[in-house]
């Protein structure tokens, strides 16, 4: 197998998804995230350090070895090599041996960062020299060279607690509510036969926990429920987990509709306008095109530099490209105080952070490639730091709620 049949065949299996091809009769256990991807690829190819898109599309990929560089050419149709320090096996295992380092004050996200074939800690400004110190300590007692971690100032990824008619039928994007909480309906879905909608498990009453949560479309109102929580994965903890912390690797939790009339089914409200970078789109959808259609959904995992949408009831729709792949990402929640974000135990695994305005109340929002006959979705929206938002894979939701969780698709 070529290498370029290789890595297609993984990047490629949301397509397969998505053209109707017959999947296994039973619910697979597992889905490959990017990080794991990237290992297997460096087992076919050693030294191989990752890759990423640039502006131009072109790929640029890292090698430890450039004499190996003909062996990676089908990676792209345009191809880079860039000397690496470090094989990915070697960054991927120092990214668990230095996963407690998540507990520490400051810290908000551990990443592989494939633009610079390094580790990377996203850490709160005021908290940068104290977790410097605390991360020399703790590498004296690990193979890990402190030379292959970069530790940066970031802002915090903050959970987010806020298009807005009454619509019906409901597609995704859409403003939903439960008491005391406002977020954004993520995409339509079926589970076990059962039609429902996908959005934040922190949009419940009770994240983690099955409590009953009703949502309402778009204010809490009589006349305005449209379904009821019926599963909210529990936290786990240990494992690949950080010490002293709760962990998902999902922000997701699924709702059963009241009646099968209520589902839009594979439908995404379809803003105006998208705004780039840190510019929010109008609310208003398209008069035109009101609505976008799901064409399929990605189990795979999008390389850093792919573009991606997502459509939230505060900030409309916004564009951007995926920055950080795979990051376990710590979560804070809002306060009272503007700019003041209150430290939790929780961490999520192996999440996404792309490059675009998202603000309170976008929780949920579906975030997808948006092609030209529709959407690929590819996750779900759970928080942001007014620069970047995070998201949840597609791949852990499905395998997180279980029951063939599918996306409804028009």
């Amino acid at each position: 197998m070529s290498m370029k049949s290789f890595w297609s065949g993984m990047l490629l299996l949301g397509t397969l998804v998505t053209t109707g091809t017959a999947a296994p009769a039973q619910e697979p256990e597992t889905y490959l995230t990017l990080d794991e991807e990237f290992a297997l690829l460096a087992e076919r190819v050693p030294g191989f350090g990752g890759l990423f898109l640039d502006d131009g599309g072109v790929t640029h990929v890292y090698l430890t070895d450039l004499s190996r560089a003909r062996e990676v050419q089908d990676l792209g149709e345009q191809v880079v090599v860039r000397q690496a320090d470090y094989d990915f096996r070697d960054l991927l295992a120092w990214k668990a041996e230095v996963r407690d380092l998540l507990d520490e004050q400051g810290a908000l996200f551990l990443d592989i960062d494939e633009q610079r074939n390094r580790l990377l800690f996203g850490v709160q400004r005021e908290d940068l020299a104290a977790f410097s110190t605390a991360l020399a300590v703790y590498l004296r007692n690990t193979r890990v060279p402190q030379e292959a971690v970069i530790v940066e100032g970031a802002e915090p990824i903050v959970a987010h607690e806020q298009l807005t008619d009454n619509i019906r039928p409901v597609p995704g994007g859409v403003q939903i509510s439960r008491v005391g909480s406002t977020c954004t309906l993520g995409v339509n879905a079926t589970r076990l036969g059962s039609r429902g909608f996908v959005t934040n498990s922190h949009c419940t009453a009770t994240r983690g926990i099955v409590d009953g949560t009703v949502a309402f479309q778009p204010t809490v109102a009589l006349g305005n429920q449209i379904g009821v929580e019926t599963v909210d994965p529990a936290f786990f903890t240990g494992g690949s987990c950080p010490s002293n912390r709760r962990c998902r690797t999902s922000d997701a939790a699924f709702f059963t509709y009241d009646t099968n009339g209520l589902t839009a089914g594979g439908e995404i409200a379809n803003p105006l306008l998208c705004g780039m970078g840190s510019v929010p789109g109008p609310l208003a959808t398209n008069p035109i095109d009101p609505r976008l259609p799901v064409k399929g959904f990605m189990l795979s995992n999008p390389v850093s530099g792919t573009s991606l949408t997502k459509v939230g009831r505060t900030t409309g729709c916004t564009r951007g490209v995926l920055k950080n792949t795979c990051a376990d990402s710590n979560v804070l929640n809002p306060s009272v105080f503007p700019g003041v974000s209150l430290k939790t135990d929780i961490t999520m695994l192996c999440q996404n952070q792309v490059a675009a305005l998202s603000q309170g109340g976008d929780s949920g929002s579906p975030v997808f490639r948006s092609l030209s006959n529709g959407a690929t979705v590819v996750g779900l929206l759970w928080g942001g730091n007014g620069e970047s938002f995070a998201y949840s894979p597609w791949s852990a939701v499905s395998l997180e709620i279980g029951g063939f969780l599918t996306p409804e698709m028009n």
